[in-house]
């Protein structure tokens, strides 16, 4: 059995007044003492390692009647005083406390939070960030996100708020907790809240479609039959449904009945409108609602909502219209029918004068081409006998003087001319020879 020595330099370590601090140090983290004495054992772990070295073996233990430590060693066990440590080993040991507390306290966080989430968290408004606001829940913070926040809504710092856990995830530091009040499920917490027989499972919500600030769809079935899933939901009075109104600052809330049948659930979700038919396309998930003239506005809602929440609840695309609408989109619809068909018959038209213009074109482009090699082949004929009638002027032969008598009579005058000429200049002649002699 191992021996237990006392240094005579060192005094009994821990005193009352240190587990009291104990104490008082693991109500305000909010842990067990358990984890908290673990801890410390951890930290004086620690700091005796950093200040006598490495030791094999070596174990902490916590008298929690006296408050005296006790070192263990494989050989040995002593008692150890926390005074002796010196001012690095202490800031090791009070390190080492520190994260074994927040590493706990951490865990148990994550681990208390992530049991809870989709249901409701009360806290008061911590601090703003940008549009997002910090919760206080106590022990650790939330998160609401701007986009999670009901548009219109305005927080003041220490209100109190309740939110929807919608997401609990670790991080490097403490865990983060998103919360919301625009999630369709914080309507739903706050049914069940309001409604018991939701939460006895006489009742149950089937779906649910929100416009956060605006307007929620719930659609709600009944397990009992003498139980009224509407009525029960809305309450005496509406008390019910205007609790969860005016937690929602106004947004309105309408309670559908439940239906298997498709149609019946569109109709009960656009009522107080009456619908005359709705003509269904399962395999486009498409519905045509014909309502009554003077209620298809009512139909619709304001802005479309009304049409826009049934289509979520459903599942299915929504048209809302009237039998009036349906007149008018028909004569509309024959209108330009009648407008395509005539469009058609003039275009086709356009096209038979437009094909006969272009085969007269063509008719008259062959003709010219025709005419043009008509042209071609008599200037070609005119050139060759051209050339021939040149050839044979070239190669004439001697003409016989009976045969070539016009052409001799044409040639007389000439010769004539020629006859006159020279005996004009024999005149010439003997008056210059008669000249001569007289001188």
């Amino acid at each position: 059995m191992p021996v237990v020595t006392q240094r005579p330099e060192r005094k009994a370590a821990l005193n009352i007044e240190f587990l009291e601090a104990m104490e008082e140090l693991a109500k305000n983290e909010g842990i067990e003492r358990d984890v908290l004495y673990d801890a410390v054992n951890q930290g004086i772990k620690a700091a005796y390692m950093e200040e006598y070295g490495e030791t094999e073996e070596l174990s902490v233990e916590i008298d929690r009647n006296s408050g005296d430590i006790l070192i263990k060693m494989a050989d040995k066990v002593e008692e150890f005083d926390l005074r002796e440590l010196g001012r690095i080993a202490t800031r090791k040991a009070e390190d080492t406390i520190h994260q074994e507390i927040l590493r706990y306290r951490r865990d148990m966080i994550f681990e208390r939070y992530q049991t809870r989430v989709g249901e409701i968290i009360n806290g008061s408004v911590h601090r703003f960030e940008g549009g997002s606001v910090w919760i206080n829940l106590g022990q650790a913070e939330a998160l609401l996100p701007e986009k999670e926040r009901i548009p219109g809504e305005r927080y003041q710092v220490g209100a109190t708020l309740r939110a929807y856990l919608f997401n609990v995830e670790k991080t490097g530091g403490d865990p983060r907790l998103m919360v919301s009040r625009a999630h369709p499920g914080f309507v739903e917490s706050l049914l069940a809240i309001e409604v018991p027989e939701l939460d006895r499972g006489l009742l149950k919500i089937e779906a649910i479609a929100r416009e956060p600030g605006v307007r929620t769809k719930v659609a709600i079935r009944s397990l009992s039959p003498d139980i009224d899933p509407v009525g029960t939901c809305v309450g005496p009075g509406g008390t019910r449904i205007k609790g969860i109104v005016r937690e929602l600052h106004g947004e309105k809330v309408d309670v559908v009945r439940w239906s298997e049948d498709l149609n019946q659930l569109i109709e009960n979700s656009l009522a107080p409108s009456t619908v005359i038919r709705i003509n269904l396309n399962k395999e486009e998930q498409y519905a045509q609602v014909v309502v009554r003239d003077d209620e298809l506005s009512l139909a619709i809602g304001k802005g479309g909502q009304n049409v826009r929440l049934t289509a979520k609840l459903t599942g299915f695309q929504i048209d809302v219209t009237s039998p009036k609408e349906l007149e008018a989109a028909e004569a509309e619809a024959e209108e330009e029918t009648a407008e395509a068909t005539v469009s058609e018959e003039t275009s086709t038209e356009e096209a038979v004068a437009a094909a006969a213009v272009v085969a007269e074109a063509e008719t008259e482009q062959v003709e010219d081409e025709d005419t043009s090699d008509e042209a071609t082949a008599e200037a070609a004929e005119d050139a060759e006998d051209s050339e021939q009638a040149d050839d044979t002027s070239e190669e004439e032969p001697v003409v016989d003087t009976e045969n070539s008598t016009p052409a001799a009579e044409d040639e007389a005058p000439e010769d004539s001319s020629e006859d006159d000429s020279s005996e004009e200049a024999e005149d010439d002649e003997e008056e210059t020879s008669s000249d001569d002699e007289e001188e």
